[in-house]
């Protein structure tokens, strides 16, 4: 099994960090408690009025405590949202990569999340009961968000890793996008300060075969990666650089918005044979191994 060595004891308290706050310190309000009500792993949660809920549950505050997937956690839905989506809509949000991905994964397959945000798809395989599962986000602020939720739950075998997944190792920065801390993209590190004059936050940005490898991994069942564009660069890199052995029998991508994008993307993984499409939605491809 794979633990995070990162993840505190419950007792535990990190160097410069507060005590966990127990689960329930930051109840809902009403309002949210409706809109969860109507929305919540129900048929509703992937209708239209789910951005009305969706809006309802932002105006309260700005940390909420609920389940998922039956764990305990910790919701940051007003810049976050993902976190808002989830906590509305629960396995109706992502309804048919989640699907796809409880097809695929046993007990016995292994995980890659790269791009893993505040956890969904990764606690979404550990109640899978799968028992390799490695969480990848470059954003600090939302990893330890993500561990403070793993740390409200009984140990799960996830390994979470803070870092960037790049062609090649280096420092970058992440440029926030939409007032949502969950979407932004990661470009090289200035030596000049921001515009609003700090200096930018070094996030280290490393090879995905180096954190697949340090990992232990020797295969992976299935992989999901959303990186917000650099799809196509690491993966490139990754094949050039691994054994067939570590190329993923699956994988869930987020759909380029760029049609130069998709095309290099497709050229890579479709034109090339490796990989044939089994599903699509409305934000990802599915794609599996035409060797498995």
């Amino acid at each position: 099994m794979l633990f995070s060595p990162a993840l505190p004891p419950l007792t535990e308290i990190r160097p410069g960090q507060a005590a966990l706050a127990s689960f329930g310190s930051y109840p809902m309000t009403r309002r949210q408690h409706l809109a969860r009500m109507l929305m919540h792993e129900r048929p509703l949660g992937r209708g239209r009025l789910r951005r009305i809920a969706v809006s309802w549950f932002q105006q309260g505050p700005q940390i909420v405590d609920g389940t998922l997937f039956g764990y305990r956690v910790r919701f940051y839905p007003r810049d976050n949202q993902t976190d808002a989506y989830g906590a509305i809509c629960g396995g109706f949000y992502k309804r048919r990569e989640l699907r796809w991905l409880r097809s695929i994964l046993s007990p016995d397959a292994s995980f890659v999340d790269i791009g893993a945000n505040m956890g969904f798809f990764s606690l979404y395989a550990a109640r899978c009961h799968t028992r390799k599962i490695l969480a990848v986000e470059a954003n600090p602020v939302l990893m330890d968000r993500f561990r403070e939720t793993l740390a409200l739950n009984e140990p799960l075998p996830i390994w979470c890793v803070s870092c960037a997944a790049g062609a090649t190792s280096g420092n970058g920065h992440l440029k926030p996008r939409h007032h949502d801390v969950g979407s932004g993209q990661i470009s090289l590190l200035p030596s000049k300060k921001t515009r609003a004059g700090q200096q930018a936050i070094a996030i280290p940005i490393r090879p995905l075969k180096d954190i697949v490898q340090d990992a232990g991994l020797r295969t992976i069942t299935l992989m999901k990666l959303d990186i917000e564009g650099m799809e196509h660069a690491v993966l490139d890199t990754y094949f050039r650089d691994v054994s067939p052995m570590l190329y993923p029998r699956h994988l869930i991508l987020e759909r380029p918005v760029r049609r130069e994008a998709q095309q290099a993307l497709e050229h890579l993984l479709i034109a090339s044979a490796i990989y044939r499409i089994s599903g699509r939605t409305r934000t990802s491809l599915l794609l599996s191994r035409n060797s498995c």
